[in-house]
C-alpha cells in the first residue's frame, strides 16, 4: 500500500461522506440550506476519518527487520559486530569514534541517579547505564 493509495481511499470516502451528509440534510430539512451544508461538512469529516482508519494511515511505518535479535544496547555497550578487515576510508567522520568500555555498575545497583566513572550524573536503570544524564535547570528570573 502506497501513500497515493491511502490518500485516494481517504479522498473517496470523504467525498462519499459529504454526498451522504448532503442527502440526509436534504431529507431532514429540504427547505433549509444550512442543514444540508452542515450535514455535508459532517459527512465529509466522518468519511475522511473512516478513510484514515481503512487506509491504515494512523499506523506507524513498519520498522526494518534487524538481522540480530533485539537488545538493549546503549552507547556504552554497543560495539560493531562486523568491523571491516581492510583499511578502507570510512564513509563519514562518525565511523572514526571509539567508544569507551562500559563503566562499572554503581554501589547497591538500585535504579536511580549516580555519578559514573567520568564524574557525570547518569541514570542507572538497575541493569545498565542509560544515555540520560542529569542537567541542572537554569533559574528563571521573574519580571513584573
Amino acid at each position: 500500500m502506497g501513500v497515493r493509495w491511502q490518500w485516494l481511499v481517504i479522498a473517496i470516502l470523504a467525498l462519499l461522506g459529504a454526498a451522504g451528509g448532503a442527502y440526509l440534510g436534504d431529507r431532514v430539512a429540504p427547505d433549509v440550506v444550512g442543514v444540508l451544508a452542515s450535514m455535508a461538512v459532517v459527512g465529509f469529516g466522518l468519511g475522511a476519518l473512516i478513510g484514515v482508519i481503512v487506509s491504515g494511515w494512523w499506523r506507524p511505518p513498519p520498522k526494518p527487520v534487524a538481522a540480530s535479535s533485539a537488545s538493549n544496547e546503549t552507547e556504552f555497550t554497543s560495539r560493531a559486530q562486523d568491523e571491516p578487515t581492510h583499511d578502507a576510508e570510512p564513509e563519514h567522520a562518525a565511523a572514526l569514534v571509539e567508544h569507551p568500555p562500559p563503566p562499572p555498575p554503581p554501589e547497591g545497583g538500585e535504579p536511580g541517579w549516580y555519578t559514573d566513572h567520568a564524574g557525570v550524573r547518569r541514570y542507572w536503570d538497575g541493569e545498565r547505564w542509560t544515555e540520560i544524564i542529569w542537567r541542572e535547570r537554569q533559574a528563571r528570573s521573574r519580571k513584573r
